[in-house]
């Protein structure tokens, strides 16, 4: 499947020709890769996120599988609030990613979360939606927008591999790196996904 947000790119380099020459260039340099885009539902993709956060990848697919065989064969609200604490311990979740994933469940079940009416919510709301469950911050949001709704205008100043990439490309201090993406989206915008791409890409392979 084509990625969404790469077919932009002839687009977004017109644009960053006018507003962001230093971007224009990387991205011709270091064009983004395409992402492994997350074509789970979105209540386990979340489940997903929650179940990788500071673990290796290879420990986080091995406790998700497991995840997934204990809630049912399916990482569903239903699936998860059926196993239980001592069940999704057991699996291998830490004590606050139990209480993270329990805390998704019920909200998602309880429509606090409402994962239908994403598609036709703004990218604001549905972080402030998402942020309201236990383990789940702004990058979480942020990176779910990115790589699961294909949302193309997200900026993730944030983003700790973004920083470092700005900082060397702009020559700004790490420290400061933060508030210049934030500057930056404007001119990076209507495609900041894209440049974030760019920005992953270019920290990995300059």
């Amino acid at each position: 499947m084509d990625d969404p947000l790469l077919a932009a790119l002839p687009k977004a380099r017109r644009k960053w020709a006018r507003t962001d020459p230093v971007l224009h260039k990387l991205s011709k340099e270091h064009p983004p890769a395409s992402r492994s885009v997350d074509h789970a539902p979105p209540f386990a993709a979340l489940v997903g996120s929650i179940t990788h956060q500071q673990v290796s990848l290879a420990a986080g697919r091995t406790i998700y599988a497991r995840v997934e065989q204990t809630s049912g064969g399916a990482v569903t609200p239903e699936g998860i609030l059926r196993a239980g604490p001592e069940r999704l311990r057991a699996a291998g979740l830490s004590r606050p990613k139990v209480a993270y994933v329990l805390d998704l469940a019920a909200k998602t079940r309880g429509g606090d979360v409402e994962f239908s009416r994403f598609p036709e919510m703004k990218d604001e709301d549905i972080i402030e939606e998402l942020v309201a469950v236990k383990g789940i911050g702004v990058w979480t949001a942020k990176m779910f927008l990115i790589f699961h709704l294909d949302r193309p205008d997200v900026s993730a100043p944030e983003d700790l591999g973004i920083q470092i990439a700005v900082a060397k490309a702009y020559g700004v201090r790490r420290d400061r790196a933060a508030k210049k993406i934030a500057a930056l989206a404007p001119l990076w915008s209507p495609y900041n996904s894209l440049a974030n791409l760019t920005m992953w890409n270019f920290r990995r392979t300059a």
